[in-house]
């Protein structure tokens, strides 16, 4: 793991990917949450161990992780790839539990992050930030409503 300085990731000129999870965002506040997190990198490496707890909501910005758990069989299985604009560990806004998924980095993937709790410090600062809050929500209605199907 590798925490890029600001200068490091403006040279890079890296930026939260774009995705549904800032759909309805004014440019200058999704610029403000930015700064209030950082960007991370990760080669070939846990990001988040199986029954730990998330602690960060991620974005990914380059690169592509793997999702795995461990099936009836106690074997680890694949059950997910996320590219760059998806978002994992937003469950934590809401619960602090420790997750049944590990997230691996498969190859060189670069992160933007930022602690739930300056998230929820964000939204009780900025109103815009309740269109973010939202579109989280949403998400994870969708990933409920899609795991029960």
């Amino acid at each position: 793991m590798n925490i890029l300085t600001e200068e490091q990731a403006a040279g890079r000129q890296l930026a939260i990917a774009q995705s549904e999870l800032l759909d309805g965002l004014p440019a200058d506040f999704s610029q403000q949450l930015q700064t209030r997190g950082a960007f991370v990198e990760y080669n070939q490496q846990v990001i988040v161990p199986a029954g730990a707890i998330a602690e960060y909501v991620s974005c990914i910005v380059a690169g592509r992780v793997k999702i795995s758990r461990v099936d009836a069989d106690y074997a680890k299985t694949q059950v997910a790839t996320l590219t760059a604009g998806h978002w994992f560990g937003e469950t934590n806004l809401f619960l602090r539990v420790a997750s049944r998924d590990e997230v691996f980095a498969d190859g060189e993937v670069v992160l933007w992050t930022i602690p739930p709790d300056t998230l929820r410090q964000l939204f009780f600062e900025k109103p815009e930030a309740v269109q973010l809050l939202f579109n989280i929500g949403t998400s994870l209605a969708q990933k409920l409503v899609s795991r029960s199907a």
